[in-house]
């Protein structure tokens, strides 16, 4: 049997985007919500196995009455205590925010790895023109000498 207040609890702490993104992920195209858990007496494998690999947690935390008891759920959207475990739902939000700030980050370093190898191709033509000008402007200086 599942812990949904758990469940509950744990949805209830995400964004509305994170929570649209776990709903396409568990029903697919299908117009169900959560409520599906709670209505549902036999509910699937691949369904808890999309819970656990989302919120990062064992498939036996979603487990009531088993070997890890949950406390402090009810009521709380912002930490649930499974076991001697503790899920820290801003905590999962702000590490969410952080991989795409890190992501945002990469992408902007690429940018700018572009924009310094395109200086440094600017700066060598202009080292070979300056070259060349010298060498230019050497003969002919030698060539005035010369005549």
């Amino acid at each position: 049997m599942l812990n949904l207040d758990l469940i509950d609890n744990l949805y209830a702490g995400l964004t509305k985007e994170q929570q649209q993104e776990l709903i396409s992920l568990l029903f697919k195209k299908s117009k169900q919500t959560m409520s599906y858990f709670r209505r549902t007496k036999d509910i699937s494998l691949s369904k808890l196995e999309v819970l656990a690999d989302f919120f990062h947690m064992p498939l036996d935390y979603f487990r009531k009455g088993g070997t890890f008891k949950t406390t402090n759920v009810s009521g709380n959207n912002n930490s649930v205590s499974v076991g001697n475990v503790s899920v820290n739902t801003n905590l999962m939000l702000e590490n969410d925010s952080l991989r795409r700030e890190i992501s945002t980050m990469k992408e902007t370093l690429k940018a700018k790895d572009e924009t310094l190898k395109s200086k440094d191709e600017t700066l060598k033509s202009k080292d070979d023109l300056i070259e060349a000008l010298k060498i230019q402007v050497h003969k002919q200086t030698c060539g005035d000498i010369v005549e």
